[in-house]
């Protein structure tokens, strides 16, 4: 459920033998390799990031808590700071091109989009605890109040493929969602999608 650094690893080192390639090539043109090597950076960030994720929970008198990990960290600071920096030239830079109108209307869409994406990665990773025990899952969030969800009331899980947060949900219809990304989060999907244990028999 959780992400896989080999599915970045394996990407980052075909394109950095496509650089190579096109290194080889072009007789290192700067220009024809600058968008692989941004490519191939930010995917290199994005594995730093990954690699730098605790798989392990913090704990406090007996509960597992979740906790923002660097790549959260890194997506809520970054998002804020590009919208502030769209803010900034929509509002005091502008443009002189014959097309203004166009462009600013662009930039508006965009300084919408990165709003919407840091309040997202704000509310789901720092605006809510989340924590368990060996019974179940307490989950607190900024003006939505608390709910709790029994692991063994658990009927139903998955992954979003649009926002990629965890759920799991009981027979009532209560759903606790979490970040992949956080701190401790593989200790808590190894919790509610362990096999089917350890028979008590054996």
């Amino acid at each position: 459920m959780l992400p896989d650094l080999r599915s970045f690893a394996w990407p980052l080192l075909g394109f950095i033998i496509l650089i190579a390639v096109i290194v080889v090539v072009t007789g290192g043109s700067v220009d024809n390799v600058r968008p692989f090597v941004s490519v191939a950076v930010a995917m290199l960030a994005i594995v730093a990031l990954t690699a730098l994720q605790k798989s392990d929970a913090r704990v406090r008198e007996g509960w597992h808590y979740l906790t923002p990990s660097a790549m959260e960290w890194f997506a809520l600071i970054g998002s804020f700071a590009i919208t502030a920096l769209m803010l900034w030239v929509y509002h005091f830079v502008g443009s002189a091109r014959a097309d203004a109108a166009t462009q600013m209307l662009i930039l508006k869409c965009l300084i919408a989009a990165f709003a919407a994406g840091t309040g997202l990665v704000f509310f789901t990773s720092f605006a809510c605890e989340l924590r368990w025990n060996d019974r179940s899952i307490e989950q607190r969030r900024l003006l939505l109040g608390a709910k709790t969800l029994r692991f063994a009331d658990i009927v139903a899980g998955g992954m979003n493929p649009l926002t990629q947060a965890v759920w799991v949900a009981d027979a009532d219809g209560t759903v606790i969602r979490f970040s992949p990304y956080a701190n401790g989060a593989e200790s808590l999907a190894r919790m509610i999608f362990r096999p089917e244990d350890d028979d008590p028999t054996e």
